[in-house]
């Protein structure tokens, strides 16, 4: 029988204990949060002491980001599986130590970008991965959705993803873009970015970012250029990548779960694949591989090393920003009459 730890009780973590009750009916859990909890599927405790006493053999890392390094020190030696929810951390440097903290502790470790585990962004993956269309020119990706509107019933002033204390903003929160974005077109070599507030959402983070992305380039071909834009302000909710290829467009939605085709010579977009409603989400699919990893050995499908380079791609956007760009000089046209 699995003692399992989950380390905060936000919507994630509770979405955790609902997985893990449904999977494993006989598992013993204690939550930790700042909270009081009561619960008749699980024990509670507000002091982390208490979880390293529990000696939990899986854990998850839940919570706000700002937390992680506290709480993986919390653990105890020997564990046999770690799921870090995204981010790794709030920064690269802070990610080396929890990376080096989860090493200490042995067993598997994964970081929760579940979207890999969307069967439509599995297909998407195929068909660019594949050539369906030849190969990639370019590439144009954007998420966004109306913060307020992101979590019912809570003020989105108080929640993690509008202050900068508990590592919220929108390359943090969004971060599953950066990450899906090097799992299908390949590492990330540069990165060009703006962000900052464009809104008058009540938050101390940037509510958008507009990033230019230069992955790394295969054999004697042009490196691809990627744009990715998110956002905390629009009212259409959209997540989409769009793949111009050398013979026809790919698009992927993430709203609708669906992959959709413009063949050259087309006159509209063709549905190539849509998800089931009745099949497994993404987060179920996703606690099935991390306990197939914990449990018998099997390689995690996103890695500390994948949470690690999302960072370092949200650090350089950040540095691209403060350098400012370079200046367009002014115009010129009067000496030219």
């Amino acid at each position: 029988m699995h003692k399992i730890a989950v380390l905060g009780f936000g919507s994630s973590g509770q979405r955790f204990v609902s997985l893990i009750r449904e999977r494993l009916p006989e598992a013993e859990i204690l939550v930790y949060s700042s909270q009081q909890l009561t619960g008749e599927v699980f024990s509670s405790t507000s002091k982390l002491s208490e979880v390293r006493r529990f000696e939990p053999t899986i854990a998850i890392i839940s919570g706000v980001a700002s937390n992680r390094l506290e709480m993986v020190k919390a653990l105890p030696n020997e564990m046999r599986g770690v799921l870090v929810e995204k981010p790794l951390a709030v920064d690269y440097e802070e990610g080396v130590q929890v990376t080096n903290e989860l090493v200490q502790r042995g067993g598997t470790t994964q970081v929760g970008y579940n979207l890999r585990f969307s069967p439509s962004l599995r297909e998407f993956k195929r068909k660019v991965g594949s050539l369906r269309f030849g190969r990639v020119l370019s590439v144009r990706a954007e998420t966004g959705q109306y913060l307020p509107d992101w979590r019912t019933g809570r003020d989105y002033r108080t929640t993690a993803s509008a202050r900068g204390e508990s590592g919220g903003g929108v390359l943090r929160e969004l971060s599953h873009e950066i990450d899906y974005l090097r799992w299908i077109f390949g590492d990330i070599e540069w990165v060009s970015a703006w962000c900052g507030t464009q809104s008058d959402l009540e938050i101390d983070v940037e509510d958008t970012a507009h990033l230019t992305l230069g992955f790394s380039p295969e054999a004697a071909l042009p490196m691809l250029v990627g744009q990715l834009n998110l956002d905390f302000t629009r009212h259409d909710r959209t997540r989409s990548i769009t793949a111009v290829c050398a013979e026809g467009t790919l698009r992927w939605d993430g709203i609708t779960l669906r992959v959709e085709e413009w063949p050259q010579g087309g006159a509209e977009w063709e549905v190539s694949y849509a998800e089931e409603a009745s099949a497994p989400t993404s987060y179920e699919r996703q606690w099935d591989s991390f306990y197939l990893a914990a449990t018998k050995g099997a390689t995690p499908e996103v890695t500390v090393e994948d949470g690690l380079a999302v960072l370092s791609v949200i650090d350089s956007a950040r540095s691209s920003h403060d350098s400012g760009g370079i200046r367009v000089s002014p115009s010129q046209a009067g000496l030219l009459s």
